[in-house]
């Protein structure tokens, strides 16, 4: 009885070895292929980035802070702050995918995050980055928003000056309805005859 267990316990992995079917999987040189709704390491597209951070607030662990970024776009983000995420805490819920206004931030399918030390898992904007501006793109789009800031510049002072120009005018036009007001009241009490004279 006993030999016959144990020739059964040697029959299913030389039945195994023989039919070549894959039990473990080589990782990582073998990566399976995973669903579509994985929920890896997040994704930044920086050059939609608003910097609101309303990823950081509705974060239950307190796990992404916004650092500064320079491959951003200055038009959208004054700030050039960027989401900066500790995988060490987070716990890959999706809320700040949701909660993104501008769908900058989604969940990837990358899956390794593994490090030395502690700083290793904490991914910035440089590494979750997967669209950015070049060094010349940015420069170019800050000149942009400061030759927009010029052209807002130049028409609020240019209101300014029409309403100082209006408001000097109507000032004089009020002088001179004052004036005119003064002078028919006087011409009035002049042509009022006095009391207990003759009309």
């Amino acid at each position: 009885m006993l030999k016959i267990k144990l020739l059964k316990n040697f029959s299913w992995p030389l039945k195994i070895a023989t039919q070549e079917i894959e039990i473990t999987r080589l990782y990582p040189e073998k990566m399976m292929e995973l669903p579509a709704a994985e929920r890896g390491i997040h994704e930044l597209d920086a050059t939609t980035c608003i910097g609101c951070s309303s990823c950081a607030r509705v974060c239950p662990n307190n796990c992404i802070e916004m650092v500064h970024f320079k491959f951003g776009s200055p038009l959208k983000n004054k700030k050039m702050q960027f989401p900066q995420i500790d995988f060490g805490r987070c716990m890959f819920c999706g809320l700040c995918v949701d909660e993104c206004p501008v769908e900058c931030l989604k969940m990837g399918k990358k899956v390794i995050m593994a490090g030395w030390e502690r700083k290793d898992i904490i991914k910035g904007p440089e590494f979750l980055a997967t669209k950015r501006f070049s060094a010349k793109e940015v420069t170019d789009l800050e000149a942009e928003g400061k030759r927009i800031a010029a052209e807002k510049a130049a028409a609020k002072k240019a209101a300014d000056a029409k309403k100082a120009a209006e408001a000097k005018n109507a000032s004089k036009e009020g002088a001179a309805d004052a004036n005119g007001a003064a002078k028919k009241k006087a011409a009035a009490t002049e042509a009022k005859p006095k009391e207990g004279g003759a009309a």
